[in-house]
């Protein structure tokens, strides 16, 4: 809650109770109203503050469980499997392997929430999202070009190696640099893994 924007609410509150033998009982039932709407407004959880996960891009838990909090409905299948065969073709990635991180990040859903705050298709944290200049990370088409943008850059930081540029979409390039290798994370190998067993499944369908 941020004190500070409600001191003006406050203070003419305060006034008002000292004169309301003045006022219409009308009067000060609105203006108890908006006071009120001014204090819970207040009292939502400040995204901005959520905690960081143990992952960068990804920020999704081991468990890796989400909620769509957009409400929106979910592009169909063949509209989401044209934009991302587009967005892959755009950054020179094998749109099987592209598929394979969206499965694995967020299920194929452009409203999917991490308890580490990661957003949509394929889990931009919020400080990664505007890094990449994604303003709406729940918009299909952004969150998606944000998402292969950054996997392109950890592919040619690791010099094409796939498995390491998995592990540092999801766990940081400085866990791998510091490693020397996909670090010895249990949630980020399997991490590689879904990846990796998914994009199969996706180039057999091709």
């Amino acid at each position: 809650m941020n004190i500070e924007t409600l001191a003006p609410v406050i203070a003419a509150w305060a006034k008002m109770q000292a004169t309301s033998a003045s006022l219409a009982n009308e009067s000060k039932q609105s203006f108890n109203t908006i006071f009120l709407l001014a204090l819970l407004a207040q009292m939502e959880p400040d995204r901005s503050l959520t905690p960081a996960g143990p992952t960068t891009a990804a920020g999704r838990l081991a468990d890796g469980s989400q909620v769509d909090r957009t409400g929106a409905p979910a592009p169909s299948n063949t509209s989401l499997e044209t934009l991302i065969s587009e967005v892959a073709a755009r950054y020179g990635l094998p749109a099987s392997l592209l598929k394979g991180v969206v499965a694995a990040e967020s299920g194929f859903n452009p409203g999917a929430v991490s308890p580490a705050g990661a957003i949509g298709l394929m889990q931009l944290m919020p400080a990664t999202a505007r890094a990449l200049g994604v303003n709406n990370p729940f918009d299909p088409a952004a969150n998606l070009d944000g998402g292969a943008r950054y996997l392109k850059q950890m592919l040619d930081r690791f010099q094409g190696n796939i498995r390491m540029a998995l592990a540092a979409y999801n766990a940081g390039p400085g866990a791998v640099e510091h490693y020397r290798g996909v670090p010895p994370y249990r949630e980020t190998r399997a991490y590689i893994d879904k990846v990796l067993t998914a994009a199969r499944k996706f180039e057999s369908l091709v």
